[in-house]
């Protein structure tokens, strides 16, 4: 298991390489359907940190702590350690990671922040599911039986 906010930089990787904008909302949405593509396929989640239930979808607060400072503009950099380093996801030696973050990045680099906010909030995803039930957080099972990606 990873970090999220370095799984966050691999996202950041493509946007910046691409020139996409990735503001925090759409960032964190972008890494949730990632985590849900990978739970899916292996069970576990890729991730240390749970994805909590917020009114605009599901957040890693770790990752709404890191880039808050961006409001709701493009985020103009990555995360950097207190070391300054930037980390990500070794991509080369994990194919499924790879493979998930591209599927998620090809299917939703183009859809906006607020549309992949209504994504998650749609029954059947995840976040509802957890929503409904008044957890604080969106279980593994959860994210295996969204249907929204």
């Amino acid at each position: 298991m990873a970090s999220a906010l370095s799984l966050c930089n691999n996202i950041l990787s493509r946007a910046h390489k691409e020139k996409i904008e990735v503001s925090p909302m759409k960032l964190q949405k972008l890494l949730y359907y990632i985590c849900v593509k990978y739970v899916k396929e292996t069970g576990v989640s890729p991730v240390m940190e749970r994805f909590e239930v917020w009114k605009y979808g599901p957040v890693v607060s770790s990752v709404y702590s890191v880039f808050k400072p961006f409001g709701s503009s493009p985020i103009k950099g990555y995360y950097r350690n207190v070391k300054g380093d930037v980390r990500v996801i070794d991509e080369k030696n994990n194919s499924l990671i790879k493979y998930c973050i591209d599927y998620v990045w090809d299917n939703f680099k183009h859809t906006g922040a607020i549309d992949l906010a209504k994504r998650t909030h749609k029954r059947g995803s995840g976040w509802y599911s957890a929503f409904q039930k008044h957890h604080d957080t969106i279980s593994i099972k959860e994210m295996e039986d969204d249907i929204t990606i």
